[in-house]
């Protein structure tokens, strides 16, 4: 089990971008993102406890 390489975090962070390339994911990314945001802001405003009426 020792022999298992751990990574060295935060010299080691680099090597997730040779994986997910923001050339082409970056954009997809940040558009789920704000889908997300808007439809749990939707969601919580629907509900009726964190409005001003």
């Amino acid at each position: 089990m020792s022999d298992i390489a751990k990574p060295s975090n935060p010299n080691d962070d680099w090597k997730i971008w040779m994986v997910v390339n923001p050339s082409t994911w970056l954009m997809p990314i940040l558009f789920a993102v704000l889908l997300i945001v808007l439809t749990v802001h939707t969601v919580v405003l629907q509900l009726g406890w964190f409005t001003w009426g």
